[in-house]
């Protein structure tokens, strides 16, 4: 019996632009005739000085013809590109930003019409979540309509930090991503792992290397290339989990050998993030690794501690001690103290409405104080996510973005008996998922991440995606059961 999450044969792409079966003179013509038009556009960025954006053209057409043919493809291109500009502005970076604001928004399009062509299945069925979603969106565009000083541009940036990123989560969902697809995530996520963790490390000990871009705390915290400790440990924490879940699933040594290494790898970048946050969701995250996979990443751990006790003893001593003396700093504990405490404040003042998104470094200075005997510092952002989330949208608007992951953890419970006991799309997998999104949640305690990464908030929701698909296929499957034997 063929199974309806299978795809179904279809013709070749040129068939969606024609309207009509495969002609191959079509296609030569459209070709020659796209082919063209693209080199004009080219040459004309390049005479006007925008070689940045010639560039971009130059890849548009081959990266477009990917995606439209496999979707899931604009989903591991996103994954393997955007790390690298995401500390970019619209300004700085034009042709990225337009990625971000427009890829992920176009691929649902696409995945939406290979669907109705019968090439792909559509796995997003409406369900409490998405009603949770499109509340929580609705509030917040109704909130900066009557609380932002400038309604255009925070709604470009609500737009940017909460609404494209919650957009990837019903992207996986509809895509349902199949054991191939999840395949093609492992390998970009471990190029991803690999390539971030590098980066991370040539920043101490060969900065020269490196663009000037990745270079903002070098010698001070690892970060990769994504501007800060925060969205670097939980890209690496996610990867890395996905890469030992990988291996304790491959038979090949040498695979296994590879997702091992790189993940050690990352481990050691982690540590040099010197953020204890960051440390302490890491901590948890692969705790319950090693209780899923204990053979495998007891090995791992023997690894690590001697590989970092060898490292401590030369070539990290300095950053050892760094890390000694940032366990005992007292400072930026304080100053987050004070801001927690002024948010709460915030929050008790308007708990419905909240004041507004984009809005907490407006009004937490008038709402600072001190706390025992901690000095009144004014200054600095928030640490804590879900506090400023609080002070901005209300208690509405945040439960009902936490109800998500909330609901589907509940989900998770109910179904995981109706979930394959290994493999990829496992009750395995989707337990080492929901150890990056506490890791994510650890971290986002620590720090203000809706506004300081969007890539860190993609992540978030990607993950929710993944874990969110598997059910739905779970719960496909014991509704097709539960026919059959009716």
């Amino acid at each position: 019996m063929t199974s309806r999450a299978e795809p179904v044969n279809r013709p070749p792409i040129a068939a969606l632009a024609l309207g009509r079966p495969f002609d191959a003179r079509w296609s030569g013509v459209a070709t020659v005739v796209v082919g063209i038009l693209a080199g004009l556009a080219i040459a004309y960025l390049i005479a006007t000085g925008n070689g940045q954006m010639a560039i971009g053209a130059a890849l548009a057409v081959p990266i477009a013809a990917l995606v439209v043919g496999d979707p899931f493809i604009g989903v591991i291109l996103w994954v393997l590109t955007v790390p690298y500009f995401s500390g970019l502005s619209a300004e700085t970076g034009p042709v990225i930003w337009a990625v971000h604001r427009f890829g992920i928004p176009a691929v649902i399009v696409l995945t939406a019409v290979h669907s109705r062509l019968g090439w792909r299945r559509w796995g997003l069925r409406v369900g409490w979540v998405d009603l949770f979603l499109a509340a929580f969106i609705a509030i917040g565009l109704v909130n900066i309509v009557f609380l932002a000083p400038n309604t255009q541009r925070m709604i470009a940036s609500f737009y940017d930090k909460m609404i494209v990123p919650i957009a990837l989560f019903w992207l996986i969902r509809a895509m349902a991503p199949r054991r191939r697809e999840l395949r093609m995530l492992v390998g970009a996520g471990l190029i991803t792992l690999v390539t971030q963790s590098t980066i991370g490390l040539l920043s101490w000990v060969a900065p020269s290397v490196l663009p000037s871009a990745w270079l903002g705390r070098a010698g001070e915290r690892t970060t990769g290339t994504l501007g800060g400790p925060a969205p670097f440990t939980i890209t690496l924490v996610l990867f890395g989990i996905i890469a030992v879940h990988a291996a304790a699933q491959s038979p090949s040594v040498r695979h296994r050998a590879v997702m091992i290494g790189a993940t050690l790898l990352a481990a050691v970048a982690i540590f040099l993030s010197l953020s204890r946050g960051s440390w302490l969701g890491a901590g948890i995250a692969f705790t319950g690794v090693a209780l899923i996979h204990r053979r495998l990443v007891g090995l791992m751990a023997v690894i690590a501690v001697l590989t970092i006790v060898a490292l401590s003893a030369g070539p990290l001593a300095e950053q050892v001690a760094f890390a000694q003396e940032r366990i005992g700093d007292d400072d930026t504990v304080e100053s987050r103290i004070v801001t927690n405490d002024a948010s709460l404040r915030m929050i008790e003042a308007q708990p419905i409405i909240g004041f507004g998104f984009g809005n907490f470094e407006r009004y937490d200075e008038s709402f600072k104080r001190r706390v025992g005997d901690i000095p009144l510092k004014l200054g600095g952002s928030s640490h804590n996510t879900y506090l400023a989330m609080l002070a901005e949208q209300g208690i509405p608007a945040t439960t009902l973005y936490l109800a998500v992951p909330v609901v589907l953890l509940a989900t998770t419970f109910l179904r995981w008996r109706d979930l394959p006991p290994s493999g990829l799309g496992s009750r395995v997998f989707v337990a080492a998922l929901w150890l990056a999104i506490i890791d994510m949640f650890v971290v986002q305690n620590f720090l203000e991440m809706i506004h300081s990464s969007y890539w860190a908030t993609s992540l978030w929701w990607l993950t929710l995606g993944l874990i969110a698909s598997v059910l739905d296929r779970a719960d496909e499957r014991r509704r097709f059961d539960t026919a059959v034997d009716r």
